[in-house]
């Protein structure tokens, strides 16, 4: 799926492609993973993402490929708006590099059609990633976390190749969008994604029911 059926998230049931990464003609890449999450629910993972601070939380997420974390414009644990400033390994074993990255949080109306949205059980965490120094968002990202009967399931989608302008949101050039999308989205990188994506949400569903009982006091399910 490409960003523009995003709201085919929100239908019951499983899409064509729930985990892997499909490579397009014009040089656009989705990648997808699916991680169920017993005894968690939607809304801690919405509070991860308010919680999680600097580098030894961000470690809990990923022991081996995480490696720094800090916040830009986090307020009071509401990351819409906020930016989470990373350096992360992809696939430590398999890729000795280590990307600098911005993720720039905003809220799921922005990705979502807003009622429909409203109306589903669950939470999607949406985002649009760049890297540090570079003056582009590389595309979309979400966290797609929908309730279930066991605890919930986080679908997550990158959509990438959307070439973006960092500072304004706008659209570049696309002569400049075709060089960003080959040096940047590569088959190799968007692979290392997808193992990154898969093994830091299995260890986010390890910890969180625990964790987040221990820090909110909130037991309820």
């Amino acid at each position: 799926m490409r960003f523009d059926e995003v709201n085919d998230l929100l239908e019951p049931g499983y899409l064509t492609l729930e985990s892997g990464v499909v490579s397009y003609d014009d040089g656009r890449r989705t990648i997808a993973a699916l991680t169920r999450m017993p005894q968690s629910r939607a809304k801690m993972v919405h509070w991860w993402f308010g919680w999680l601070g600097g580098t030894d939380q961000y470690k809990l997420w990923h022991p081996k490929d995480h490696v720094f974390s800090d916040w830009e414009n986090r307020k009071d644990g509401n990351y819409w708006g906020a930016t989470h400033v990373v350096r992360e390994y992809l696939g430590r074993d398999a890729d000795p590099t280590i990307h600098d990255l911005r993720v720039n949080f905003v809220h799921p109306h922005e990705f979502f059609d807003p009622k429909r949205y409203d109306a589903f059980d669950g939470v999607a965490v949406c985002a649009r990633p760049g890297a540090k120094g570079v003056p582009f968002t590389i595309g979309h990202m979400c966290h797609f976390v929908r309730n279930t009967d066991y605890g919930c399931e986080m679908r997550t989608r990158f959509w990438l190749g959307d070439i973006k302008d960092a500072a304004t949101g706008a659209p570049v050039p696309e002569d400049v969008a075709a060089k960003v999308r080959a040096a940047a989205v590569t088959e190799h990188f968007c692979r290392r994604l997808h193992q990154h994506a898969i093994e830091e949400m299995g260890y986010l569903a390890d910890i969180l029911p625990v964790l987040y009982r221990q820090v909110t006091s909130d037991t309820s399910f």
